[in-house]
């Protein structure tokens, strides 16, 4: 007998194996479960059962279509998510979803859908403007990305849409902005993938009868008002153009219309010549309207003294233009004209004269008008700046600070109103070693009101950036009345700074006539601020507008931990306009040092004919003064009166009472 190899009966296993194999796969069982009927374009859930192998796909066929038909939608299962999602198409009919394991490699399951159309219209209006924004509602599928979209009217439907509109799912209606070119056109809903036609709506847009209404001649520089007849839509742009300018040329000035202002205003340059104002649609920049206007130049001229005394204040009266935030402004001789003046005003609301106060150092200077936009000298006035002399008033034992307590010391006594204003915004938030700025300012308030201030004074306290934050708010947190120390104190220990709060310094002067109002003796005003305005005020201009109402009035600052020298050097100016001292404090003990000094008493100097030719506060900063004789007198009750004090040219003559 011939043996049989051993590896006979191994064959045959595998074999036997090989067949047997596929029977069991198929007879595992799948099925599907899907809705019987779906709006075309729909998302619908599809149930599964069987293998359920990683990518798996399910897919949608024609009617009976075999296993290698072509898939007109498909997906797969992940991680045996079930039911998956399956988008039907967007022609009506009926489909077969069906299952093809990749195990198997034939069609395991299958199942029916009725895909269908869904009633679809437009509702929009008629007609409508060129440019307008318009709502456009419909019915109809309402699937994610079908779009809305206008055509011109008998275009074909595979043509590019005049203004696109994306339907989202969930949502019923949409804005479109209109063509800005009249005509015929028409609203068509379509399908996102075939691009099927399911609703049109005609719609006429309509022109719009456009001119524009202005001066035929203007000054430089100054404000010109349009106003307008048209489509007036958002960001419609009245623009103004030198004569002849091209479409693509930039504007000499421009503004646009928003919420059908009418009119609308707009900064001319400073260049004469002839101009045309545009009417120019928001989007297709087409022009609907032009208006010719002359733009003409304007004398100027500039009235002061020929000579003056350094660091002394002067009157210029001007011609010209008078612009807002046109400025007349003192250079060195000589000077470039975009150097930045030494000192000068800006013109506001036609305020003439001006004052402006001069350079310590004596020369020749020039004053100079110039435009606000473009920095253009108009006019010119060489003056002569003189030497002067500085008075320093100090104490009987200099280098100490009265409280107006001592025997014969004339402090903030009878009569006398102290304000403070307190800057409570978000940068006194700030630590100086370790502590926040408004707690040092509250603990050196509390010291000041409990310590050195008198009894019989009038006392009132102002406080910005501590309620609001991104607000320029300021209050009157203690109304003037005499001195009442525990509610005084306790409505400092209330105060906290805000963070983002803004610093509106310019407003919270401004209050200051009718804080004050119920004081009949000196005034004394104390800014104490770690910065700068925030709030497009001009604190300056405020501070002068104090003297200008006749207000017997001193504004001292105090600059709270200040590092920028051109904001200690802004705040000496406005010190100075206020007939107060600038003083710079970094650390409590400065800061209780220079508000002492401050409340310790004002002084006023007159010259040989009685009038004030200065004030000051006694320990404070030297005031300048013209060479010459004059009577210093404390400004508080009881006054002391110094006479025929000398001032030389530049020399500090110091005096004490």
């Amino acid at each position: 007998m011939i043996p049989r190899p051993p590896h006979r009966h191994l064959a045959v296993l595998v074999l036997v194996t090989a067949l047997v194999f596929p029977l069991i796969a198929c007879a595992q069982e799948a099925s599907l479960s899907a809705p019987t009927e779906a709006i075309i374009g729909s998302k619908v859930n599809v149930r599964w059962t069987g293998p359920g192998d990683q990518y798996d796909p399910i897919y949608l066929v024609a009617p009976g279509a075999g296993k290698d038909a072509k898939a007109l939608s498909s997906t797969s299962i992940l991680s045996r998510r079930n039911p998956v999602i399956l988008v039907m198409p967007e022609q009506p009919g009926e489909y077969d979803i069906v299952y093809k394991p990749k195990s198997v490699g034939e069609i395991a399951a299958r199942t029916t859908i009725s895909v269908v159309d869904v009633p679809t219209s437009i509702d929009a209006p008629d007609q409508a403007k060129i440019g307008e924004v318009i709502k456009v509602g419909w019915t109809g599928p309402g699937n994610s990305y079908d779009s809305l979209s206008l055509y011109a009217e008998g275009s074909a439907d595979s043509a590019k849409a005049v203004v696109g509109g994306t339907v989202l799912q969930g949502r019923k209606q949409l804005t479109m902005k209109l063509p800005e070119e009249p005509g015929k056109y028409e609203l068509r809903y379509l399908t996102r993938q075939a691009r099927r036609v399911l609703a049109r709506k005609p719609i006429v847009v309509e022109g719009v009868a456009t001119s524009l209404s202005a001066p035929d001649q203007v000054d430089i520089g100054s404000t010109l008002s349009v106003e307008w007849e048209g489509p007036g839509n958002d960001y419609d742009l009245i623009a103004l153009y030198p004569e002849g300018a091209p479409s693509k040329a930039k504007s000499a000035a421009h503004a646009a219309i928003l919420s059908k202002r009418n009119p609308v205003t707009m900064r001319v340059p400073e260049e004469s010549g002839t101009y045309e104002l545009r009417y120019i649609t928001s989007k297709s920049k087409k022009v609907l309207a032009t208006r010719s206007i002359s733009i003409g130049a304007v004398a100027a001229s500039l009235d002061a003294p020929e000579r003056a005394t350094a660091a002394s204040e002067i009157e210029v009266s001007w011609s010209g233009p008078g612009n807002q935030y046109d400025h007349i402004g003192i250079f060195k001789s000589g000077a470039p004209d975009s150097e930045k003046p030494l000192a000068g005003r800006a013109i506001l609301s036609k305020r003439n004269p001006v004052q402006i106060l001069l350079p310590e150092q004596k020369g020749e200077y020039e004053l100079r008008y110039r435009t606000a936009q473009t920095g253009k000298v108009l006019a010119r006035k060489p003056i002569v700046i003189e030497p002067a002399g500085k008075l320093a008033v100090v104490f009987e034992r200099e280098g100490e600070i009265s409280t107006g307590n001592e025997p014969g010391a004339d402090g903030a006594s009878a009569n006398a109103a102290v304000e403070l204003i307190l800057d409570a915004s978000g940068s006194m938030l700030q630590r100086i070693d370790g502590v926040r700025r408004i707690e040092i300012a509250r603990d050196v308030l509390t010291g000041l009101v409990n310590n050195d201030l008198s009894d019989d004074m009038l006392f009132a306290l102002r406080v910005f950036g501590h309620k609001s934050a991104n607000a320029c708010r300021t209050d009157l947190e203690i109304p003037l009345s005499e001195l009442k120390r525990p509610s005084v104190v306790k409505a400092i220990a209330q105060v906290n700074a805000k963070n983002l709060a803004k610093t509106p310094i310019a407003d919270s002067l401004a209050q200051v006539p009718v804080d004050l109002a119920g004081a009949k003796g000196p005034k004394t005003v104390i800014l104490i601020t770690d910065g700068e305005e925030t709030c497009e005020g001009d604190p300056e201009e405020a501070i002068r507008s104090l003297k200008d109402q006749g207000l017997d009035v001193q504004v001292s600052i105090v600059g709270f931990a200040i590092e920028d020298p051109e904001l200690k050097e802004k705040f000496q100016l406005w010190a100075k306009a206020g007939g107060g001292s600038y003083f710079d404090a970094s650390s409590a003990e400065e800061l209780s040092r220079s508000l002492r000094t401050v409340i310790s008493g004002p002084f006023k100097v007159f010259d040989t004919s009685g009038k004030i030719a200065g004030k000051g506060i006694i320990g404070g900063a030297p005031i300048v003064l013209p060479a010459g004789l004059y009577r210093v007198e404390t400004a508080s009750g009881g006054k002391r009166v110094l006479e025929k004090v000398e001032i030389r040219p530049e020399e500090v003559t110091r005096v004490n009472f």
